[in-house]
């Protein structure tokens, strides 16, 4: 299989990476920088492009031909344009002109959905974003693609933990690890159960008492 990653040169794509070559994956990168990119370990091919311009995005996809994109894409409310959403949607616009069926993008707890249940704090803190990465959510979903929506908690640093679990229920909340990110989303990658679902992913030891009528999604 062989798997494109957007922002593979990030913190939770980085992992991705490295773990997706581990399990035998052909593994193509896409990302700003090239000096960045040639510097990841395991992968086939890699191009650096801009995702504010879709053409580039589309010659990128067309050229490397995957059988599944994955965005981590991300950034900062100080960016003008956040690529959360304009980046994302390049890539959702690419996939489905290119003919690539299979997209799973990772977006944020707090997103959709899922925003009637965040805390005040992180609205405050990053609203902007989240409704960016909202707005992205919304339009893979309107594409006729076999899509997958990925929205963890509170990312933190270190190794993986095992606790990662799938929850398709957006009164989630807690935190997870970028490495155990990585290992969900691989989870879903070729699971057809994960297909046109939004889910939550968190460390389930992180998870708070309440609700307690929570249920992992099992694919």
């Amino acid at each position: 299989m062989k798997v494109l990653i957007f922002g593979s040169t990030g913190r939770t794509g980085q992992h991705l990476t490295t773990m997706a070559a581990a399990r035998g994956l052909q593994v193509l990168a896409a990302g700003r920088d090239q000096a960045r990119l040639q510097a990841l370990q395991g992968v086939a091919d890699a191009v650096a492009l801009d995702l504010f311009d879709d053409q580039q995005v589309v010659s990128a996809v067309r050229a490397l031909a995957p059988d599944v994109i994955i965005s981590t894409v991300g950034a900062g409310p100080s960016e003008r344009r956040m690529v959360d959403e304009f980046g994302n949607n390049a890539i959702s616009n690419a996939a489905a002109a290119c003919g690539v069926r299979r997209v799973l993008q990772v977006s944020s707890l707090a997103c959709g959905d899922s925003r009637a249940y965040a805390s005040e704090r992180i609205i405050a803190a990053i609203g902007p974003v989240l409704e960016a990465k909202t707005r992205a959510e919304d339009h893979l979903r309107a594409l006729d693609l076999d899509w997958t929506i990925i929205r963890p908690g509170g990312l933190t640093e270190g190794e993986p933990t095992g606790n990662g679990a799938l929850y398709e229920d957006p009164r989630v909340h807690g935190r997870i690890s970028r490495a155990d990110l990585a290992e969900m989303v691989l989870k879903c990658l070729d699971a057809p159960g994960s297909i046109k679902r939004v889910l939550a992913t968190v460390d389930r030891t992180t998870l708070p008492p309440e609700p307690a009528d929570l249920r992992e999604f099992q694919i």
